[in-house]
């Protein structure tokens, strides 16, 4: 299979396993809430709010190790890298371990909970600590199987685990033990599971990759320890800092807005791993691009990843946002104060991030991190301070996601600098490329809008909600082609045409 064709593959099977997931995952998210209420959903939310982060600590950890593994596949030695990266996640994981217990009786002595709930929240801690565990030593076998591009793996065991989530969610209702410690203990349990099936699938898809003493390699330990710490730097100050913003709305507004918060991020949650799918699927190419030296091709596949990720994701976050009060309604019946304009100023800035979020893989590929890492990580840091003095002054609770588009900007900017320092990309160039895609988002946006207003008077909430949702895929779907170069004019021709000849 060619390059180009194995990513559209790719992308069409993390697609189809998206849009499985947004549909499940968000009927169960709302089965939850229903079966726990909302101050145990705010408390869940508050004291496992780790859990929110393990998708991006596990992406950006399994990052590092999938750089390497895409990096040395090329190069016929990957057990070194393997047996690396499982004894390093061990000890990462350990270390995280201590440290959770270790400082989380201060940490949880310190919230905003209810005194009858203190003991239940305790017990929640603990199996929260045991999930960050098991996600984080599973990140090697996520990695590898990355790294080889089968996705399809990814997305059946992704579809399964969402299922099975909507099945813990439905259980809540007829258990008779509490409803809080039994969904915090299911959890526990399907991320051990998971961790299983992801261990006997490498086994057996990829029989010559094991782990070994023998295949240990000092200079790749060194090497992999180096990019693995600076890696984990950002990661710890992204976690930080989702770790730290429940607790600041806690402290200033107590458990219902910790549950409102959450929800915003369930929705947010849904919108990334839109982006996620392309960014998955180009990936390992564009790493293993650097092997090569074949940078012009891995700078392309980067720019166009960027280009594609902000139409994909503003594609679905157009008509969201315009028809956020009805979607919510649709979703939980009952919509908690805030969470509309939490959503929307969410999406937004999502939205935002995409914009360079596909130059990520191009920076990794070629190793040097360190400086990368630590701005990226004090780009992360700075929401919590801004957030603070916006709430310390008066400011109402949606007020954080000021800091965050602030802190987007800033992350932008670093990716793009980092980009073309490490692996000469042309800034100019770059931004005409993403202007010709964000000049047709905001155009559609504004005529949607427009749209939306017209219809508000003579049509139902559903009617515009299909009409714009229709409208808006329509007029960004026919302007893409204005947006796209030449090279990527003659791939989705190239395409086409394959599709033709196939049905």
């Amino acid at each position: 299979m060619k390059s180009s064709h194995r990513i559209f593959f790719n992308t069409f099977v993390m697609y189809i396993k998206m849009v499985i997931n947004i549909a499940v995952g968000l009927f169960t998210t709302r089965y939850v809430l229903e079966a726990l209420g909302l101050e145990n959903f705010g408390i869940f939310g508050l004291v496992g709010s780790i859990i929110g982060l393990l998708g991006f600590l596990n992406t950006t950890m399994a990052a590092a190790t999938q750089r390497f593994l895409s990096y040395h596949r090329k190069l016929g030695n990957l057990n070194s890298v393997f047996t690396t990266s499982i004894i390093l996640h061990f000890f990462i994981g350990i270390a995280v371990v201590i440290l959770l217990e270790v400082g989380g009786f201060l940490f949880l002595d310190s919230l905003n909970i209810h005194t009858d709930r203190k003991a239940m929240a305790h017990f929640v801690f603990h199996c929260v600590t045991v999930t960050t565990f098991f996600s984080i030593i599973s990140t090697p076998y996520h990695a590898l199987i990355n790294a080889h591009e089968d996705m399809y793996f990814i997305a059946i065991i992704s579809i399964i685990e969402v299922f099975t989530k909507l099945g813990i969610a439905l259980c809540l209702f007829v258990t008779p033990y509490d409803s809080l410690g039994t969904y915090a203990v299911a959890m526990m349990v399907l991320a051990v599971i998971m961790r299983v099936i992801q261990s006997i699938f490498c086994k057996i898809r990829y029989p010559k990759v094991i782990f070994s003493r023998k295949s240990i390699n000092t200079i790749l330990t060194k090497k992999m320890l180096a990019f693995s710490g600076w890696n984990f730097f950002s990661s710890i100050c992204a976690v930080f800092r989702t770790s730290s913003l429940p607790v600041l709305i806690n402290l200033f507004f107590g458990t219902a807005m910790n549950a409102v918060f959450n929800l915003a991020n369930q929705v947010t949650a849904q919108i990334s791993t839109l982006s996620g799918a392309l960014s998955k699927a180009s990936a390992p190419q564009i790493i293993s691009g650097t092997v090569d030296t074949n940078l012009e091709r891995s700078i392309m596949l980067a720019t166009s990843s960027c280009k594609f990720q902000l139409f994909l994701v503003s594609l679905l976050g157009i008509p969201l946002i315009l028809n956020i009060d009805y979607v919510l309604l649709i979703w939980l019946k009952e919509v908690p104060e805030y969470l509309s304009i939490f959503c929307c100023l969410a999406i937004t800035n999502e939205i935002m991030l995409n914009i360079s979020k596909g130059l990520q893989s191009l920076v990794d590929g070629r190793g040097f991190i360190r400086g990368f890492r630590i701005s990226i990580g004090f780009s992360y840091l700075i929401v919590l301070p801004i957030a603070y003095i916006l709430l310390k002054i008066g400011y109402p609770p949606y007020s954080i996601y000021v800091a965050f588009l602030i802190a987007s900007i800033f992350e932008i900017a670093l990716r793009i600098y980092f980009a073309y320092r490490h692996a000469s990309l042309s800034i100019p160039h770059f931004l005409k490329e993403i202007f010709k895609v964000l000049a047709i988002v905001l155009m559609v946006f504004l005529l949607i809008w427009l749209v939306v207003l017209e219809l508000a008077a003579n049509y139902s909430p559903l009617a515009k909600l299909l009409i714009s949702t229709l409208l808006s895929t329509a007029l960004m779907s026919s302007s893409l082609w204005l947006a796209l170069n030449l090279k990527e004019r003659y791939f989705v021709k190239g395409l086409w045409k394959k599709i033709k000849e196939k049905f």
